[in-house]
């Protein structure tokens, strides 16, 4: 109980509406990956994916996902040189905190691609100003359901990364649908909505983010044509981690370490 009580003790919600979570079997104890120490989970809302929050350091569960796969598939992460696209949320602060070579960038519209606004520099993921074969690791979160031109941006995070190297990401997964769905593109530097127009949250943009794609079960072979990188679906649910919702996939890209091995195997 005393574990319990500093949980509510470091949340900003009221003592009866806490209460009432814990229950209503809204709260449980469980292990943080992100926090990387036992902690207490909360159900605030149904759509877990956004409402299912760690007490102590407030991340939702693909930023829990993510940093699980980061563990998982590159154990030693915290030795390599990695880029983040559009970083945001603990899970970026937390990428950033633990890693030395952590390149944090955005598109700002009113910025030259290379410089720098507030301390972060300016990169399109379409196209990047970053030199070839620079990084281990390229990370987005939620990220590719925005972009509007992906077969360039898959081109160009296989160019800037190392061989051997990977990009680990997150974004909306619908494997139901057998080919993804375009809603958006860019004639004559408009965008024309090809369906009717989504906006989701976006951390430099009040007016948020046009989503662009709806991602189906034929992303994988898109990849791989537009970069030659193979894709892994990682998932995992496990309560105990906070790792229950929908669209809790992580997927890992991997750049081939030789392309005259690979034409061999």
């Amino acid at each position: 109980m005393k574990k319990l009580y500093n949980a509510y003790s470091k949340s900003s919600i009221k003592l009866s509406k806490f209460l009432s979570y814990y229950f209503k079997g809204k709260i449980h104890d469980g292990y943080c990956p992100i926090c990387e120490s036992q902690v207490f989970f909360i159900i605030k809302e149904d759509w877990l994916r956004d409402f299912y929050y760690c007490l102590q350091c407030n991340s939702i569960p693909r930023q829990r996902a993510i940093i699980v796969a980061l563990n998982l598939f590159y154990p030693e992460w915290r030795k390599l040189k990695i880029h983040e696209s559009s970083p945001s949320g603990i899970s970026s602060d937390f990428i950033q905190t633990n890693c030395p070579e952590y390149v944090a960038t955005h598109f700002f519209q009113d910025t030259p691609l290379g410089d720098y606004k507030h301390g972060i520099r300016c990169e399109n993921l379409e196209n990047m100003t970053l030199a070839d074969s620079s990084f281990d690791l390229i990370i987005t979160q939620d990220v590719f359901e925005h972009v509007i031109n992906p077969s360039a941006a898959f081109t160009e995070i296989s160019r800037v990364l190392k061989p051997g190297g990977a990009h680990i990401f997150t974004m909306p997964w619908y494997p139901q649908m057998k080919k993804s769905l375009q809603r958006a593109r860019l004639v004559n530097n408009e965008i024309e909505h090809l369906v009717e127009p989504i906006y989701h949250g976006n951390p430099i943009d009040k007016k948020g983010s046009l989503v662009t794609f709806d991602w189906g079960i034929d992303f994988t072979d898109y990849i791989y044509t537009h970069s030659g990188m193979s894709t892994t679906i990682y998932l995992i649910k496990d309560k105990k981690m906070g790792l229950e919702a929908d669209f809790l996939e992580v997927f890992v890209s991997r750049k081939l370490i030789d392309k005259v091995l690979s034409k061999t195997l």
